[in-house]
């Protein structure tokens, strides 16, 4: 796949198509906003150096939606509250999925820290269905569609008319 530009609103493909354990990113020019930050590491890496990422999105809390979560440690996160308390630290997140054979946690323990670099995170601040927010040079309706995670988001962008599903 290959990235792709609605207007401002640009698709980062991940490897092997977006499949597991990847995920698509959408970057919003001129806004400096990153959206499940899952695609590939190395693209991530060349867009915050290059173009000054300023905050990121989560549509929900799973290990593909974050795996280089850590590369932007410093920036204020957003996501829904529902999602959250599954990024608190890694015994949340395995207790998410309802893990519950110490040997099931053993292993993923290690996978979400070696291959998804998960790091705790507390929001800065949370995303609610219904809102309306302008971020650069669109507006953004937040939508909570759950069923995947109680708090699953999806994201329509207005002015190109492009709704991403997460």
């Amino acid at each position: 796949m290959t990235e792709r530009r609605f207007g401002p609103v640009r698709f980062l493909p991940g490897p092997n198509r977006g499949k597991y354990p990847h995920c698509h990113s959408i970057y919003v020019e001129g806004a400096g906003l990153l959206i499940d930050p899952g695609s590939d590491r190395g693209r991530l890496q060349r867009l915050r150096a290059a173009e000054g990422v300023r905050e990121v999105w989560l549509s929900h809390w799973h290990e593909d939606h974050i795996a280089h979560l850590d590369l932007f440690d410093d920036l204020p996160l957003r996501m829904s509250r529902q999602d959250a308390p599954m990024l608190t630290d890694v015994e949340a997140f395995l207790d998410g999925y309802g893990m519950q054979r110490p040997d099931f946690r053993r292993h993923w323990r290690g996978l979400m820290e070696s291959e998804f670099h998960f790091r705790p995170r507390v929001p800065a601040g949370f995303l609610t269905g219904g809102e309306a927010l302008r971020r650069g040079p669109v507006t953004i309706e937040v939508l909570h569609t759950p069923g995947h995670t109680p708090g699953h988001l999806a994201f329509h962008f207005r002015e190109p008319d492009v709704l991403f599903m997460g």
